[in-house]
């Protein structure tokens, strides 16, 4: 497209132009004209625009196509190939070369078809994207309508629109760009797109454009414009000024009542007579089509009724579509941190301490020393006072009393008695702190702790009891390990909630029992395994019920029983986890290679092969399925390379990174950057 003319003769030559034949006319205006015509060259057809030059007009088509060139490629902005500027037989002419869309533009689309939902999804975010791009580039369109929305179409067949016609487009200084709006308006658009400051000829800002979106939107909905001339209005002149009379009250529609959501809040965004009051930015109304707002409040709610797993899912649902939504990111890290807290202990211990019979002996130290109980109840036959709770209390307490006044001497050698065994007992337990721990574990005859301190023995005398094991902090390198494994199953569990967000139950088993391979005592994880089991119709494993296992209590007895190693596998059960990890990360490559020669996804292809990358990585895998998708993609973007389409070829050396992350696409990846 880049050949040189020197002639109209030379450049009828490749694009034989027959401006009497109506067939080739694709449409005209006050701009010029449009024709369809056959590269002699390239064997396609092409549309060529053809403006009379007028001297030092700046709103020449030249000027147009120049400006449209500054702007980097994107999917929803149509490029001209070239453009050239001729002397005919008539005069001197500009002529610029572009793609041929089959379908028209948009004003002929809405002519001809009736929309299904999908498509005016894809129309109204596709523009949105168009619009974004032209706006960060410091471009005001200014002239947006359905007929400067020319309408392409992927492998799949979805519509992609694709905005054009910049010639009443402006780029806007940076002067003008400290401002929240400047001048640009000079009364010149459609009448019926045009904003409130267009005709008045104030100042306007970027969402001068949004206007347009706003009126568009309306007619692509409803199949007319939201301000119509009044049926007695005959002439040109007349059409014009009641239409601008409306346009100024902006009072909108009753069918605008009509519009589902989220269209009808968009539309009422955008048509909107203060431009401070109208939505400033794209990202707004692209946040009311993907419904991110209303699943912002559902996660909020969620999270006030503690409902963190639903929360969850919530989050990451909005992180699919808003990767970097800084409320969705906090959000997803506060309920994964309550979720990864560990369950509490069983409560069986505090059960046995608090039995009625041991609540009702006595507390009185000086009973404590008695040898033998005195017989002072006749009814009372057994030798040793037996933890059943129908033994009375009054004759307890009566034999205590007797024992207090009968054997008084013993109240001065109680105390010291007392004294003297517990500090002996005190530095011995200290002093042999594991063998203490290991003989209060497997003792029998060790009796239940008395609320006063006291056991009873087996010859039924009472006797000091013996303190319950002392449980030891684990050292600080086991606090580091233990807070390694929680990072770990935490990335484990991030990729298995994403995997089921995708109903990829599979692969949510796999992440969530390499994770309870890890700590069997989280929750969280053991409830969406059981999950993922449910919606996979796999049988969930009798006693789990999405309940870990209790926590057990830390003993510091030797170096070697602290160690992460606990949870070792037998060897076979490992192989086998490996396979299906290997499994998992074919699924996941052969998933992001059909994304991409599906419908040519490549947020979902990458989004998928980072994490089979991240897999292999955890686990070692084999990524020799992802070595030849590598070559293509990176063989792909070179040929975006050759035709210096930077943006194009950025797209696919990134889809590579994702594969393989080498330091030649690193550099190319900054080639790109550097050249856009």
């Amino acid at each position: 497209m880049s050949q040189p003319f020197t002639s109209f003769q030379t450049f009828r030559q490749r694009y034989p132009i027959r401006p009497g034949d109506p067939a080739m006319l694709l449409g005209s205006g006050s701009y010029g004209r449009v024709v369809k015509v056959e590269d002699q060259l390239e064997t396609e057809w092409v549309a060529i625009k053809i403006s009379e030059f007028k001297g030092n007009d700046t709103k020449s088509l030249k000027a147009e196509v120049e400006l449209a060139q500054r702007i980097p490629r994107q999917a929803n902005i149509a490029r001209y190939d070239a453009c050239y500027r001729l002397e005919t037989d008539t005069g001197i002419s500009d002529f610029a070369i572009m793609k041929y869309y089959p379908d028209g533009n948009l004003a002929d689309l809405l002519r001809q078809h009736q929309l299904t939902t999908t498509q005016i999804n894809d129309l109204s975010r596709g523009i949105l994207l168009g619009l974004q791009h032209l706006h960060r580039h410091r471009i005001v369109h200014r002239d947006f309508k359905p007929a400067n929305i020319l309408i392409s179409r992927d492998n799949a067949g979805r519509l992609i629109p694709k905005i054009a016609d910049f010639g009443l487009s402006k780029l806007v200084s940076s002067d003008e760009l400290d401002s929240s709006d400047f001048d640009l308006s000079d009364g010149r658009g459609t009448p019926s797109y045009k904003a409130p400051e267009q005709i008045e000829g104030s100042r306007v800002s970027f969402n001068l454009d949004l206007w347009a979106f706003g009126v568009i939107l309306y007619e692509i909905l409803t199949g007319e414009k939201p301000f119509l001339a009044d049926k007695q209005d005959t002439s040109e002149q007349a059409v014009r000024r009641t239409v601008e009379r409306k346009i100024m009250t902006a009072r909108l529609p009753d069918q605008l009542d009509r519009i589902d959501e989220p269209y009808q809040r968009m539309i009422r965004r955008c048509l909107v007579r203060d431009i401070h009051d109208r939505v400033r930015k794209e990202d707004e109304l692209l946040d009311l089509l993907d419904n991110i707002p209303a699943l912002l409040a559902t996660a909020r709610q969620q999270v006030e009724q503690r409902d963190y797993a639903g929360a969850l899912q919530t989050y990451e649902q909005i992180l699919i579509q808003r990767d970097q939504l800084p409320e969705a990111v906090e959000g997803f890290a506060f309920c994964t941190s309550q979720l990864s807290r560990p369950a509490p202990p069983a409560p069986t211990a505090i059960a046995e301490q608090t039995d009625l019979y041991q609540a009702d002996l006595p507390t009185d130290v000086y009973a404590a020393p008695i040898p033998t109980p005195l017989p002072v109840a006749p009814e009372r036959t057994d030798p040793a006072p037996a933890p059943i709770p129908s033994v009375p209390s009054p004759p307890r307490t009566s034999q205590v009393g007797t024992t207090v006044t009968r054997r008084l001497p013993w109240q001065l050698i109680a105390p010291v008695a007392l004294g003297v065994g517990g500090v002996l007992i005190y530095y011995t337990s200290f002093r042999q702190l594991p063998s203490a721990i290991t003989a209060k574990r497997d003792s029998s005859t060790v009796n239940p702790v008395t609320a006063g301190g006291m056991g009873i023995g087996a010859s039924g005398t009472k006797k000091p009891a013996i303190n319950a094991p002392t449980i030891v902090s684990p050292s600080a390198d086991v606090n580091s390990s233990a807070e390694l494994l929680n990072k770990r199953v935490d990335v484990a569990l991030v990729k298995a909630r994403k995997a089921f967000a995708q109903r990829d139950f599979t692969q949510t088993i796999v992440l969530t029992t390499s994770a309870l391979q890890l700590l069997p005592n989280r929750q969280d994880a053991w409830l969406l395994r059981e999950k993922a089991l449910k919606a996979g119709g796999k049988p969930v494993e009798s006693g789990s019920q999405g309940q870990p296992p209790a926590a057990q209590p830390f003993v510091a007895e030797s170096p070697a029983t602290v160690a992460p190693a606990a949870v070792a596998e037998p060897v076979a059960e490992k192989k086998k986890d490996l396979s299906a990890f290997q499994e998992s990360y074919d699924q996941l490559v052969e998933s992001g290679m059909k994304a991409i020669s599906n419908g040519n996804h490549k947020a979902k292809a990458i989004s998928n092969f980072s994490e089979a990358g991240t897999l292999a990585r955890q686990h070692d895998l084999s990524t020799a399925r992802a070595e030849a998708a590598y070559a293509t993609y990176m063989a792909r973007a070179a040929k975006f390379v050759d035709n210096e389409e930077f943006e194009g070829a950025m797209e696919w050396y990134k889809v590579a990174q994702s594969l393989k992350d080498t330091p030649d696409v690193r550099a190319r990846i900054k080639q790109c950057i550097a050249n856009l």
